[in-house]
């Protein structure tokens, strides 16, 4: 099994403040957002966080939780994203879980919540990933 907290985070997730924290054995993976400003998308009427930043956060979440349930070259092919209210610019929780981990293709379910507050879920998404190598 591949040891997730070694791996560095992608140029483009460091550049978000995204990094792993944590994986449970119960197959959640846990990653935390702390946006930097270039990652807002907004300040009317308030500053929110961009939707691609939230995306990133998506596909990558989903990455972790399929390579740790089943190691091997995973490459993100399809992707949605709900935006459920504005994020605002704080650290965020994004959670993900491996719903299904084929020979070939898998699939896992996102959710992103402020980490301060747990309630406050502002986006959910599914990834779908294709196996890349062996």
């Amino acid at each position: 099994m591949t040891d997730l907290s070694a791996l560095p985070p992608s140029p483009l997730d460091a550049a978000l403040g995204l990094t792993f924290v944590e994986a449970h054995d119960d197959g959640i993976v846990v990653l935390r957002l702390d946006p930097p400003e270039s990652a807002l998308g907004g300040d009317e009427p308030r500053p929110f966080l961009h939707g691609g930043t939230l995306a990133t956060c998506v596909d990558t979440a989903g990455w972790y939780a399929v390579e740790q349930a089943s190691p091997g070259g995973w490459l993100a092919i399809d992707l949605r994203c709900d935006f459920l209210r504005l994020a605002a610019p704080v650290p965020h929780r994004v959670a993900a879980r491996c719903l299904h981990a084929g020979r070939t293709l898998a699939t896992a379910d996102v959710e992103i919540r402020a980490w301060d507050e747990r309630e406050r879920l502002v986006a959910v998404g599914r990834a779908r990933f294709a196996r890349t190598a062996g």
